[in-house]
Order: C-alpha cells, then sequence, then structure tokens
C-alpha cells in the first residue's frame, strides 16, 4: 500500500509567470486543460515592446502538477515558421486544446477570422500540422469534447457573419477527426457577445462565457447545442485591469478555477498581459458566484487528501518513518540553473529534467519536513549511463545547509530508471529545497521524480542511527 498525496491548504500567486522569474515572457489568453492530472494552459504570446497586437506570432504552454508550482515550456508553436504551417496567416490570437483518441490538438486563429489546428501525441509537443489549411470560419475558437466522446467547437461571429447578423455565440459539432464539421453552425445565445468564448460543463450543466462589453458574461444550459437559446445568468467576472479579458474554466482536484489575462502586472500593458487564475464557487442551483481577482498570495489550492493504493504483487519496502509519502515532479521546480526540461523518449506525456551539468540546481518552495527532528526518507527516480555523479540536497540557497547526498551510479541508460534513496536527519518545517548536481559528465543524469516522507511519529534517533551504521558495515 502507498500513499502518494498529503491534503493540505497552500495558497498560489498571481500572476503565474514574473519578471523575476527566468525566462519569463508575457503570454494571454489562456485556455486551461486537464490532461493526465497536470494543468496545461495553452496561451498567446505579447512582445515585451508592443504598443498593439501585431506581434502576436506564436503559443507558449505553461503546466503544473499542483497549480502552485508551474513550468514555463516557452514558445511551444509557431505556426508561421514551422513547417507544415504554410496556411497559417496573420495575428497568432487566442488559442484552445482538446485531446481525443490519443492526439491533443491545438486550434488557433489563422487570417483573424479562420481556424488552423496543430496535433501532437503529448500535451507539450512537437506539433504537426492536422489540416492542409483553415477548416472554418469563427473567432475566437474554443473546442469541448463531452463525456460522450463527442466534439464540439464554439467561438462568436465578431468579425464575419455566420447566422443572423451580428455577433453571438456559436456552436457546431466536430467529427471524429476533430477538423471538419459535423453540421452546421448553430446560434447559442439570444443576447450579442463581443469575443472570448468558452464552453465548461459541470454536473451536466453546461456553461456558455463570452466577453460582452468589458465584462465576462455567462450562459447556462441542459445542452451542449442548445435548439433554444442558452439561459443567461450574468456577470462571471468584472473587466481584466488594462486588457479586455479572456477566460477559461477548469475542474482540478475537486476544485474550479477561472483563468484570466490581467495587464497592470509585471510592468505590462493592454498588450502586455500576464495570466493569473481564480477560484470559482457555484451556488446550490449551478449559477456562479461573480469572481473576485486577487494578486500575489491570493489564491487557495486544495492539494488531495491521501489516496491509498494497492496492487496484488506490490513489494512492500522499510522506511525509517512511518509516515506519508509524497512525490513530487521534478519539473514542477521554482528556479533552475544548468538544465533542461525534456520529455521521456519511452513514455508518452511524461517529462523529467535531464542536459544537467554539474554546478546545476533545481528548487522547490514550500517542501515540508514534518514536525519534529526524526529521520526523513527521501528517495529520487533517475537515469543514466555515466558513473560517479551525486545530488546534493540544501536548504533555502544552492549553496545552503546540507542535508543529505545522494550517490549516483550508472542505471544502464538514459532511458533505465531506478530509484535510490538516503535518510535525512534534523530537518523539521517548511523550506524550499535545493537540489544540486554534482558529477565529471558533461551531462550527468535525468531526473524523474523525488519523493519524500515526513515523519508522523516520534523515533529513537538514537536507535535508528546505530541500526544504519550496522547495516552498512
Amino acid at each position: 500500500m502507498a500513499v502518494i498525496l498529503i491534503g493540505q491548504l497552500n495558497f498560489a500567486q498571481n500572476p503565474i509567470l514574473r519578471e523575476s522569474d527566468p525566462n519569463f515572457l508575457y503570454v494571454a489568453d489562456p485556455a486551461a486543460e486537464v490532461f493526465n492530472g497536470k494543468v496545461y494552459v495553452y496561451c498567446s504570446h505579447d512582445q515585451p515592446d508592443a504598443v498593439n497586437y501585431e506581434g502576436m506570432k506564436d503559443y507558449v504552454i505553461l503546466e503544473s502538477s499542483d497549480m502552485e508550482n508551474w513550468v514555463n515550456h516557452g514558445v511551444s508553436l509557431d505556426p508561421q515558421l514551422d513547417k507544415g504551417f504554410e496556411y497559417a496567416q496573420s495575428n497568432m490570437n487566442a488559442p484552445d486544446a482538446a485531446y481525443k483518441d490519443g492526439w491533443y490538438y491545438w486550434y488557433f486563429p489563422s487570417d483573424i477570422t479562420y481556424v488552423g489546428v496543430a496535433k501532437s501525441r503529448t500535451p507539450i509537443g512537437p506539433w504537426e500540422s492536422a489540416v492542409t489549411n483553415e477548416i472554418t470560419t469563427i473567432f475566437d475558437p474554443t473546442v469541448f469534447v463531452d463525456d460522450d466522446g463527442q466534439a464540439y467547437i464554439y467561438g462568436n461571429d465578431h468579425w464575419v457573419d455566420i447566422g443572423d447578423q451580428g455577433s453571438h455565440v456559436m456552436g457546431a459539432k466536430l467529427k471524429d477527426n476533430m477538423v471538419e464539421l459535423d453540421g452546421p453552425w448553430v446560434r447559442l445565445s439570444k443576447e450579442v457577445v463581443n469575443e472570448a468564448v468558452h464552453v465548461f460543463k459541470r454536473n451536466g450543466i453546461y456553461y456558455f462565457c463570452a466577453r460582452v462589453g468589458k465584462v465576462t458574461k455567462y450562459w447556462m444550459s441542459d445542452s451542449p447545442l442548445p435548439t433554444e437559446y442558452a439561459k443567461f445568468k450574468g456577470e462571471l467576472a468584472p473587466n481584466s485591469p488594462y486588457s479586455p479579458n479572456h477566460t477559461s474554466a477548469i475542474e482540478f482536484n475537486n476544485e474550479w478555477y477561472l483563468f484570466y489575462h490581467r495587464g497592470d502586472v509585471n510592468h505590462g500593458s493592454n498588450y502586455r498581459r500576464s495570466v493569473c487564475y481564480d477560484k470559482m464557487t457555484f451556488r446550490e442551483d449551478g449559477s456562479i458566484e461573480p469572481i473576485f481577482y486577487t494578486i500575489d498570495k491570493g489564491v487557495e489550492i486544495t492539494v488531495p487528501k491521501p489516496v491509498k493504493r494497492s496492487k496484488k504483487g506490490t513489494k512492500k519496502i522499510k522506511a525509517p518513518t512511518a509516515g506519508l509519502s509524497i512525490r513530487h515532479e521534478a519539473e514542477a521546480f521554482t528556479e533552475k540553473s544548468g538544465i533542461k526540461v525534456i520529455q521521456q523518449t519511452d513514455r508518452i506525456n511524461c517529462q523529467d529534467i535531464g542536459d544537467i551539468s554539474t554546478g546545476g540546481w533545481t528548487s522547490y518552495k514550500n517542501i515540508h519536513f514534518g514536525n519534529n527532528y526524526e529521520p526523513t526518507s527521501f528517495s529520487v527516480r533517475v537515469a543514466t549511463p555515466n558513473h560517479g555523479g551525486s545530488i546534493e540536497l540544501r536548504l533555502n540557497d544552492p549553496k545552503g545547509t546540507l542535508v543529505g547526498s545522494i550517490p549516483v551510479d550508472s542505471t544502464g541508460g538514459w532511458n533505465d530508471y531506478k530509484t535510490l534513496s538516503t535518510s535525512l536527519l534534523g530537518i523539521r518545517g517548511s523550506h524550499t529545497l535545493y537540489l544540486c548536481y554534482v558529477g565529471e559528465a558533461e551531462k550527468l543524469f535525468n531526473l524523474n521524480w523525488f519523493e519524500w516522507t515526513p515523519p508522523a511519529k516520534k523515533i529513537d534517533s538514537t536507535k535508528f542511527l546505530n541500526e544504519k551504521k550496522n547495516n552498512e558495515k
């Protein structure tokens, strides 16, 4: 039996990316999705010297396994430069992503009112074009895959009327190939909207969101393509500071969050925006409490309660403590130096940190080691063909207090992963943990995750140390 997560309440920062972050970018129009238990946010990209929207030429992906620590994958799709997207034209405004039958699809605007599509076997690429030309006419495309596997595309006819005159929330079915319409566009809102349509589903209710004037409003329906207009409910979110808003909503760890952008942070503007998110609260009838925007550490993030899993034949491993194991993905670092985020070549949708050079490090905020100074079990999952490296564990600084070291010898190859463990002493409370990498090879090893076990009860430290010394003999 293994316990993989501990329940606790954390607070995340807004905006997600800060000017002080390595490789900081201005990102906007967040299309948040949950794939394989992680959050991916597909964003448009504002230039640091932008005075209009003309510089929006490519797209960025943000990723998190806990809604607190984020990986910035940087520019991940550039339709105007990447091979196969020769049809793509004009500004690269608000995108969206969806998954079906082993493929991830990335929908983006081409020539303002048309829709191009990229596809990949992983949520972060590499991406190839799924079509040879635009698939339809709509503004701000968003795609939703229902529980039965039927996919729908939505948007608004802000620039080109595809139904009644005026701009409305519009929707249509997609064929199983995800790149062709399966029927006509249907008008879903009686009211006129401006742009930024988004659709999500909760408890059998379909929610249609769009910007109306300066604020985001929403509608509710019991159908993804209602034959009568969806019911208008009112304001969802206020005007986004210094920028017309664009939102998306996800459920993650049994909580709902609204993503949006704003231009009043990071020395931004109407054309240099940053992505944020805040918690959503639903009333008993399914309607939504209007969103209150926060800044800095204002978003409560609920980490799941312990989930016990057991498998027949699983070998029980004795640990020096009786606490609950907590796993942290290596790529979900706070800061880094001398490493890269890489894709595992033998496992789809799995990332590591790699290209690790000696002297490199990654840091992880708010790692809690328990409330007493008893031994803490600590493990890493690594792969390498090399000999003689090590991982030093330090507190609060790359040259901070050394609390443990894990020798890393050859595991057999870059894709041959092994779990290595040690025990840490003399630590309690929360710290920023630095994993510092040392060795002789040009590239030391790949690191998949680390895991630690805060002590659940007092242990006789002297007895434990004596037993450890005897075992080492």
